[in-house]
């Protein structure tokens, strides 16, 4: 593993975005046992900096939000073109969906519309 060209936490650790903490943390575990501070200081610290950056849910979901700009090239038009969409479900679905965002702000506009005296 090339701890020295990695950036994102997940890679370092060598773990999926969805892992769960405890995977998170026997990874750590494991990859501190094969790159210790005295025989690796460098690859240690980076790992140590990704775990830090993973162990906690505050500090996971900032991590989150920092790697999501990565994400967003494989959302080019190019690579959303090799699955399409099914497009008899799509017009009913995306009716269904408008349907509710219609109700929500109706109901938010009834909640928020001053009341009179009755």
């Amino acid at each position: 593993m090339n701890l020295h060209s990695v950036d994102d936490p997940y890679k370092t650790l060598q773990v999926e975005r969805g892992a769960s903490e405890a995977v998170v943390k026997q990874a750590y575990f494991a990859l501190i046992r094969e790159h210790s501070p005295e025989t690796d200081p460098e690859g240690f610290k980076r790992i140590r900096a990704a775990y830090e950056r993973l162990r906690a849910g505050r500090e996971r979901a900032e991590t989150d939000l920092l790697l999501f700009d990565d994400r967003a090239a494989d959302l080019a038009p190019e690579n959303l073109a090799r699955a399409p969409l099914p497009a008899q479900r799509l017009a009913p679905d995306l009716l269904r969906d408008l349907l509710a965002i219609e109700a929500l702000v109706l109901l938010e506009e009834l909640y928020d519309a001053p009341r009179g005296p009755r």
